[in-house]
């Protein structure tokens, strides 16, 4: 008897596990989509499975910015990680601040073209970021600052929907 439930527990234990390294390669395989087809699937999933394909997007997104040798991943995560910040809602905040840019940057360094795979789509966002800055608190903060003050300005916040 006591082997039989150390068997289901191990088993159970396993299925987990699977099934939480399925969901990340999923949505790593997700990243290169389009963006405008990732936007559609991250808004058709539960909050659960949005919040990890964002942060493999935020993931992946490092990944690129370190191959830029702009930042390094480690700093990258180190910012955007924690248990109060939601990483869907650092998407959401990146994606309203780059639109809002948008419309008054003259710069054409890093286009915003939806039909590019959605961590390309990110690094672009997240170059503009660093580089043009985010405005926030009424001063405007450039390069690994602009990262921060992103960070700073989601944190604690409820998690944000996305319609």
């Amino acid at each position: 008897m006591e082997t039989f439930l150390i068997v289901v527990v191990i088993m159970t234990v396993l299925f987990l596990f699977m099934r939480g390294l399925f969901s990340f390669k999923n949505a790593t395989q997700l990243t290169l989509r389009p963006f405008n087809e990732w936007l559609v699937l991250a808004k058709g999933v539960s909050k659960k499975e949005r919040e990890v394909m964002s942060h493999t997007i935020l993931l992946e997104t490092g990944s690129l910015l370190e191959k830029a040798n702009i930042i390094s991943q480690s700093e990258f995560k180190k910012i955007f990680s924690g248990s109060r910040i939601y990483a869907s809602d650092v998407l959401i905040l990146t994606l309203v601040t780059t639109h809002i840019q948008d419309h008054f940057s003259e710069s054409n360094e890093f286009p915003l073209n939806e039909s590019k795979q959605a961590r390309i789509y990110f690094y672009n966002c997240f170059c503009r970021l660093y580089f043009e800055g985010f405005y926030s608190e009424s001063n405007i903060y450039k390069g690994k600052e602009s990262l921060i003050a992103m960070a700073r300005y989601a944190t604690d916040k409820e998690q944000q929907p996305w319609d």
